[in-house]
């Protein structure tokens, strides 16, 4: 176990995912926040967060107990984009400053906008004459942190930044025009930002300046053109600019220091298919969050899209309230065709998932037990995306626990068949095949079946030959409001009738429950 101790300032697109890795990796982390509202959300993570925000002339948060401890802080909050940013920012870093120990060791994550666009290659030794407000806020900042840290410092400069929602199919999906088409872009992967700094930090690299950019620097209009072919949308739009000042950032320094690989080395691979965001096809169980897998759990946490049913549980949503919702669902007596719902849902994962967003798609129980996965894994296939079925208890197993309901047992039962009433027009080879199991003291699983029992029952009752046939009906399984009603099939539904039962209600028949 690392017993490093990294505190890091700004939780936000890079920070948190950072935090994240890093923690997998060992590390002690403390993270924070400019604001209050982040907070709820970054409390389901298990390192310490606190609400720390920077002025010019103050700093609101106890920073003293967020330092205390530190051996590595990583300053990770770029200058906004509000007048007098160039003197605003460098007084912010001047507030750390004067509250931090200089025998901290720091990171400080800067940009490559420190640098002239002077049409040629640049690396971490030219002086740096930047064109933005915010480019001289980055400098000066470098400077103070410098002054006071010394070799404990080390300044990492990113390129522009690509990744999750930062995607080249979100840009093209929004339809923007694009400026300077013909100029070559500097850009860096956030997996390859993160890794740098864990590279860092590994090595103990101090007092350095390196340059964290990919090999290949394609041409904007190029970048963008092979973005919209890939991905399937429409061409990009370019703005008449004569504009040819440049700049191509090194890497050379990190590749050699460091002795680190970049993973994205050509930005375009992004939006190529092998490294498209895998969709996850997930079963929700009968609705209880304690009962996810925690593969089910982890991919409902990271997820930036929600597809949803209708029976999924608040809780479960719950997990992550960032994630984008979208219900795709059908309730009892819905007018959409099946066929027009699966086609929309089948758009919306395809054209999320090459917009580069983690899609999870929630079913209610598992996703191969009536929960049309197979429908959606086929096109998945036939349309060579990324993805993952991840298994959930479904509702029958789930409520034989919950009412002790063995629904297989020794010299009782050996074996279960699980079917659906949902249409109700089963032959009569397959009633007489359920009757069969059920007088040889099987166990049947009825799905869908509660506004379908008095088309069922009588036909049970027709082939069993035996209306005292025990059947249990339980409905919401698994959460507070569960409700278990035990009866015959002579009697169910007139008991329904006396004990209105919520959907969603399973159905196991010809086994009772341990008393």
């Amino acid at each position: 176990m690392n017993k490093q101790h990294i505190s890091i300032l700004g939780l936000g697109w890079l920070g948190l995912p950072l935090a994240l890795k890093l923690q997998k990796s060992g590390y002690s982390i403390n993270g924070s926040t400019a604001t209050l509202a982040p907070l709820k959300s970054l409390a389901k993570y298990s390192f310490h967060t606190c609400r720390i925000n920077v002025e010019s002339d103050t700093i609101i948060g106890d920073w003293e107990s967020f330092i205390a401890e530190t051996t590595t802080l990583i300053i990770n909050f770029p200058p906004k984009r509000i007048d007098n940013i160039e003197t605003i920012h460098p007084s912010q870093i001047a507030q750390i400053i004067a509250h931090t120990p200089k025998t901290t060791k720091v990171i400080f994550v800067s940009s490559t906008s420190v640098y002239q666009n002077n049409n040629e290659l640049i690396d971490e030794t030219v002086t740096c004459l930047p064109e933005k407000a915010s480019g001289h806020a980055l400098v000066k900042a470098e400077e103070l942190l410098q002054e006071h840290f010394g070799s404990n410092l080390t300044i990492l400069r990113l390129s522009g930044l690509i990744g999750p929602k930062r995607h080249p199919g979100r840009f093209l999906a929004k339809k923007r025009e694009l400026k300077n088409p013909n100029i070559p872009i500097n850009l860096i992967h956030q997996k390859d930002a993160i890794g740098l700094i864990e590279t860092i930090l590994e090595q103990n690299c101090f007092g350095e300046i390196i340059n964290g950019c990919a090999d290949v620097h394609p041409k904007r209009k190029d970048f963008y053109e092979n973005a919209a072919i890939k991905l399937n949308l429409p061409a990009p739009i370019f703005g008449s600019s004569k504009e040819t000042y440049y700049k191509i950032v090194n890497n050379s320094k990190s590749k050699s220091l460091l002795n680190f690989k970049y993973q994205f080395s050509n930005p375009e691979w992004i939006y190529t298919k092998e490294h498209l965001p895998e969709i996850s096809i997930v079963g929700a169980g009968p609705g209880n969050k304690n009962l996810l897998t925690l593969k089910a759990f982890n991919a409902i946490e990271n997820a930036e899209i929600i597809l949803h049913d209708n029976l999924i549980s608040d809780e479960i949503l719950d997990i992550n309230t960032q994630a984008k919702r979208i219900y795709v669902g059908r309730k009892f007596g819905d007018k959409e065709d099946q066929e027009t719902r699966q086609n929309n849902i089948n758009r919306l994962m395809k054209m999320h998932c090459k917009q580069g967003d983690k899609v999870v798609r929630i079913k209610s129980g598992d996703p191969y037990i009536y929960g049309r996965a197979a429908e959606e894994v086929r096109f998945l296939k036939q349309h060579q995306l990324p993805f993952t079925v991840v298994p959930g208890i479904s509702a029958a197993l789930a409520a034989a626990s919950s009412a002790n309901i063995p629904i297989t047992e020794r010299r009782q039962s050996n074996a279960i068949l699980i079917c659906t009433a949902h249409t109700a027009d089963y032959s009569t080879a397959q009633l007489k095949g359920i009757a069969e199991m059920l007088n040889a003291g099987n166990t049947l699983a009825l799905y869908m079946g509660l506004k379908s029992l008095d088309k069922i029952i009588p036909k049970l009752i027709e082939v069993c030959k035996n209306p005292k046939i025990p059947i249990n009906a339980i409905s919401n399984v698994s959460r507070e409001n569960e409700v278990l009603l035990s009866s015959t099939l002579d009697k169910i539904e007139e008991d329904i009738k006396k004990q209105t039962l919520q959907m969603p209600v399973v159905f196991l028949i010809g086994v009772t429950p341990i008393n």
